[in-house]
């Protein structure tokens, strides 16, 4: 748990799991897949009372986060998610290119020796957490 923000993220990961196993076989695409789990996520953090912006686009990034949490009161950002199915330089551009109280990114790749050898893209400041059926 991200104590600073309040954030669980490893529960979050149960949450984002059970999602994807309730997605019919024939319907588990790459881009559903991602945008199913970032709907699910945007579900649940504004039911937390949390402001959540979708798909944006920071400066000087080729590629938007999927989520942002907002702290609107100063204003911030808590929070950086990413999708993606192998951890890609695009993503760890565009969250490297502003500053967030956490960032992470989410991997769905049924191979996990190529999401493995994708983490060399990772920066320091930015945690990975593998999905897993």
């Amino acid at each position: 748990m991200d104590e600073k923000h309040g954030l669980d993220v490893e529960s979050w990961k149960a949450g984002l799991e059970r999602v994807w196993r309730e997605i019919p076989k024939p319907f588990r695409s790459d881009k559903s897949l991602r945008r199913t789990l970032q709907c699910a996520l945007y579900a649940r953090l504004c039911a937390e009372g949390r402001t959540v912006v979708a798909d944006y686009l920071p400066p000087r990034a080729d590629r938007p986060v999927d989520l942002i949490i907002v702290n609107a009161a100063e204003p911030s950002i808590e929070c950086a998610v990413c999708f993606d199915e192998v951890i890609t330089l695009y993503a760890v551009k565009s969250l490297s290119s502003f500053d967030a109280g956490a960032k992470v990114i989410f991997t769905t790749g049924p191979l996990k020796k190529k999401v493995d050898e994708s983490r060399f893209f990772l920066k320091p400041d930015i945690q990975h957490i593998h999905l897993e059926l």
